[in-house]
């Protein structure tokens, strides 16, 4: 019994220093570099004042919610200032620290409006459309929304941060059902969510201060979740580990990239939740939001620096 015991744990530490090693010193096929940084102090451009969500249109025009001057920034991919809209407000056209936003087929451009409690949707010249927000009176009232997605059937989706869930609104704006509900460690729950993303008809969410993403069908079944120790919400800096998950995007590939902001860097996945690539530990500082433009270059926002970051792909 002793010696099996003696033998049972050699093996035992054998392989965890074998996960150890691999978890530390595992490379990669494939590398980003960064080859652009727009952080431009110039009078006209205003620079970048608290700089949150990115999205990019299908010209590659880039569109920036900058949350510190509750403004949009558009930009064009070689940094240039196409124009820039916003002011602090409740009114038309006015933001409250604007968070993640994101296009719909529609090609309008969806924001959330954090301390305003709803969605603004403008087109892509910066002209007010409408407002999405539910009711106060309702119990599904919105409360500090942080990201929004939309689907190919124009469904809206919100990640509602102080409410720990996903509303679904229809096209209209009609408040449909939740996905997800409050509360940690267990498939499904939420905890301070911050931005949503739509994939190959599934629902990807950042699960922030539960460190990790998950996985649901558009209709709000839970499917999955990733982020360290069977996705149970605890933080660490390991490769398949997140520090608060705050923004997320996929590419035509169906690969996840995630700013882990604590950690100050960017996650690729591929769709079963795998690590693919792990960049930008060398550059960024408290990263939020990711973007793929039509050449699959990654646009990060890096928070912590008040700039963008562009990101290409090289070959090892």
């Amino acid at each position: 019994m002793i010696k099996l015991t003696k033998k049972f744990l050699s093996v035992f530490i054998f392989c965890l220093i074998g996960v150890i090693i691999f978890l530390f010193i595992s490379t990669y096929r494939e590398s980003y570099k960064s080859t652009l940084i727009i952080n431009s102090t110039d009078a006209i451009f205003d620079g970048f004042n608290r700089p949150i969500g990115i999205a990019i249109d299908n010209q590659d025009v880039i569109y920036i919610s900058n949350s510190g001057n509750n403004q949009i920034k558009k930009i064009t991919a070689d940094g240039a200032l196409v124009k820039m809209w916003g002011s602090t407000g409740k009114k038309p056209g006015e933001l409250n620290r604007p968070m993640h936003i994101s296009f719909g087929l529609d090609e309008n451009l969806y924001v959330a409006e954090f301390l305003n409690d709803r969605i603004q949707v403008f087109n892509k010249e910066g002209k007010h459309i409408r407002f999405l927000t539910i009711n106060k009176e309702s119990s599904n009232y919105l409360n500090a929304p942080g990201g929004v997605a939309v689907d190919k059937s124009g469904n809206v989706y919100i990640a509602d941060f102080f409410n720990h869930l996903v509303r679904k609104l229809s096209p209209k704006g009609e408040f449909l059902y939740n996905i997800g509900a409050p509360g940690r460690i267990w498939p499904g729950k939420l905890h301070y969510p911050t931005d949503v993303a739509i994939g190959k008809d599934v629902l990807y969410v950042a699960d922030a201060y539960n460190n990790r993403i998950q996985l649901f069908s558009l209709d709000g079944k839970f499917l999955h979740k990733w982020g360290g120790f069977f996705g149970m919400g605890i933080p660490g800096s390991l490769k398949t580990y997140f520090n608060i998950a705050t923004g997320i995007t996929v590419d035509d590939q169906g690969n996840l990239y995630i700013a882990d902001f604590y950690n100050h860097r960017v996650k690729k996945l591929n769709s079963k939740g795998n690590v693919i690539l792990i960049f930008g530990t060398d550059i960024l500082h408290y990263p939020t939001d990711v973007a793929i433009d039509s050449k699959n270059n990654v646009w990060v926002v890096d928070f912590g620096n008040d700039r963008i970051v562009k990101f290409k792909k090289v070959k090892n």
